[in-house]
């Protein structure tokens, strides 16, 4: 009995050991997956800061915040030109290669601003942006429904806050008051939206002192845009953003939400070649076929600002232009020196220099052959050149002896002349003697 007891215990014992072990292999790739999605309450606090703008701005956001290089290229661009007024930040971004959004938000420059400083956030919306804009859009409504029944949303001189139902589902759309002026409102989101249940606080945007305060929100001065700001929108009904084909000339006069209807709007598609960044880490583990086969790098070529864009798989080649070239801060800086380093192109040079063949006798024959041509060719032009020489000698020395006769000529015509002339004047010295002895005779 004994030993069936302390069998059994063992027994018992090894399975308590074993139970744990399985527990902690099961729970890593648990947690692995857990890390790559972002939550509800993560969403919301990078949303919170811009859920309360109207649609056509926040759309512009969400397209910018997944082209991070020309974010932080236009904020870079607009601090060094804060001189110039929305009208000529839009004429001149027009020749520039940046994204649409990015170029249109050219005009908000604190909006740009922020969005630049803080990279981290940047590249988190842009990130779930791509891994689902419906429910960036869902979580967008929540926050303003939110707003609203803390009564902290409504109509007013700057927007338009209408509550519509579309396909069964509560819409709320906020447009400018007036479509050719801009206002963006800052507030904070502890108190705009009512109670706050998240765990993690909301992102705050900090605003200037002079901006003016009206209610629990703090407006920016008013940004006057021409009609080509309006070519994005968001379609409420199928949650998601949407852009139009051609630059749009009027404004439409209407219901904000109508305007989306139009036909010459399209849903619009995130172009990886055009991104210049690789990709996060979360992003490439929800949607591999889409993201990790387009990892594109920025090489920097020249002084100029010409950028030639190298993709890791295919190997295509783009070159772009950007007004400033320095070198971006944290987490986007960290991916473009990982793709630097990944590429061999010194490796290269040299396998080339290993391949060239060495050389043979055809080519020393070549390389003597032409020597001896340009001797040749040498010695000719030597043989012109002493002819040359001899044929200005002669000429120098015919030239020489025309002068001297010329001068002896000269010479004795001049001789000549004065022999005539002091004859002429003997001869009539001696014609007025005469004339003078015989006037003389006659008197007497």
């Amino acid at each position: 009995m004994k030993k069936l007891t302390l069998a059994l215990l063992v027994a018992m014992g090894t399975l308590s050991t074993s139970f744990p072990i399985v527990a902690s292999a099961t729970s890593d790739p648990g947690t692995a997956i857990d890390n790559y999605q972002y939550s509800d309450a993560e969403l919301d606090s990078l949303l919170a800061p811009i859920a309360l703008y109207p649609d056509t701005l926040l759309t512009h956001i969400m397209i910018a915040a997944t082209y991070p290089l020309d974010v932080v290229a236009a904020d870079r661009w607009r601090q060094s030109n804060l001189h110039l007024t929305p009208e000529q930040v839009e004429q001149a971004l027009e020749p520039v290669t940046w994204d649409p959004s990015v170029k249109a938000l050219a005009a908000f420059t604190d909006i740009l601003h922020t969005m630049a400083e803080d990279l981290n956030w940047l590249q988190e919306l842009g990130d779930n942006v791509l891994i689902s804009e419906a429910r960036v859009l869902d979580r967008v409504q929540l926050l303003r429904q939110h707003a609203l029944d803390a009564g902290n949303l409504a109509s007013n001189d700057y927007l338009e806050v209408e509550r519509e139902i579309e396909q069964e589902r509560s819409v709320i759309v906020i447009a400018p008051r007036h479509r050719d002026v801009v206002y963006v409102p800052y507030y904070d989101p502890l108190i705009v939206f009512g109670l706050w249940s998240h765990a993690i606080a909301p992102v705050h945007w900090h605003h200037r002192v002079s901006y003016r305060h009206r209610g629990n929100f703090f407006w920016a001065p008013q940004v006057r845009l021409s009609s080509l700001f309006y070519f994005g929108g968001i379609r409420w009904s199928n949650r998601h953003v949407v852009i139009h084909r051609e630059p749009v000339r009027t404004y439409y006069r209407g219901t904000p939400n109508k305007r989306v209807y139009s036909k010459g709007y399209q849903r619009w598609q995130h172009n990886a070649d055009h991104r210049r960044a690789r990709y996060s880490n979360r992003l490439v583990h929800s949607a591999p076929k889409q993201y990790s086969s387009n990892r594109t790098v920025k090489v920097r070529s020249n002084e100029r600002g010409n950028t030639r864009v190298v993709n890791a798989k295919s190997s295509r080649q783009t070159q772009t232009s950007v007004p400033q070239n320095n070198q971006l801060k944290g987490q986007t800086s960290r991916n473009v020196n990982v793709a630097n380093k990944q590429l061999k192109t010194p490796r290269a040079v040299n396998n080339t220099r290993q391949q060239v063949s060495p050389r043979n006798s055809t080519t020393t024959r070549t390389v003597a052959t032409t020597k001896t041509v340009k001797r040749e060719s040498n010695k000719a032009s030597g043989q012109k050149y002493q002819q040359g020489a001899s044929t200005h000698v002669k000429r120098a020395q015919t030239s020489s002896k025309n002068t001297q006769a010329r001068d002896t000529r000269t010479a004795s015509n001049r001789s000549s002349i004065s022999q005539q002339r002091s004859t002429r004047n003997v001869n009539r010295s001696a014609s007025r003697d005469r004339n003078g002895q015989s006037k003389s005779h006659s008197h007497k």
